[in-house]
């Protein structure tokens, strides 16, 4: 298949990586191992296909160790672009109905569920609170974007310009009202 997407111009390829963690992925109906994922991010990327990994942190079975064992998958991964998401369980989703079930508590607001805002309130987990999640969202997406090996592959792949981009973005931090430190 990557040679077919190749071939039929694709350049870059998002994919719904998720969690490394087998446990989290399965609580959320993925049905594709680890292996699977490594596998397909190696091949597209012998074909010279770019890959956007997008990560969820905060799924309901998410620990702080399973969500560290994503954060040591994006890192291995190394793909020239990663999102970094928490779980939000959006109004009339499966998630929003097991929330009320649960009485966890939800966002005020519509920017309550952006992924950026300052009032930004994730799902919490069976196991974290909502804060814990979200600022271990935030650390993970400076430890991975401020990471040598990363810089100097982005370097290697698309020029120190880019490598200044990347370095701009991260020389903030988000302000977030849940997490305080």
């Amino acid at each position: 298949m990557p040679e077919k997407l190749k071939k039929a111009g694709f350049n870059w390829l998002a994919l719904g990586i998720e969690a490394a963690n087998s446990d989290v992925r399965e609580g959320v109906s993925k049905g594709y191992s680890q292996d699977d994922i490594v596998r397909a991010v190696d091949e597209l990327g012998k074909h010279g296909i770019y890959i956007i990994a997008n990560y969820i942190f905060g799924l309901p079975d998410d620990t702080q160790e399973t969500m560290q064992e994503t954060l040591d998958l994006v890192i291995e991964l190394n793909c020239e672009f990663a999102n970094f998401y928490c779980t939000m369980a959006y109004p009339g989703s499966e998630l929003y109905k097991d929330a009320i079930r649960e009485s966890w508590e939800l966002p005020e607001t519509w920017s309550g569920y952006s992924q950026h805002s300052f009032d930004s309130r994730p799902l919490r987990t069976k196991h974290l609170d909502a804060a814990d999640v979200l600022k271990f969202r935030d650390d993970a997406f400076h430890t991975y974007f401020e990471n040598p090996t990363y810089l100097d592959m982005i370097r290697d792949t698309f020029g120190d310009e880019t490598v200044a981009h990347i370095q701009e973005m991260t020389a903030h931090r988000l302000k977030r009202k849940l997490v305080t430190a």
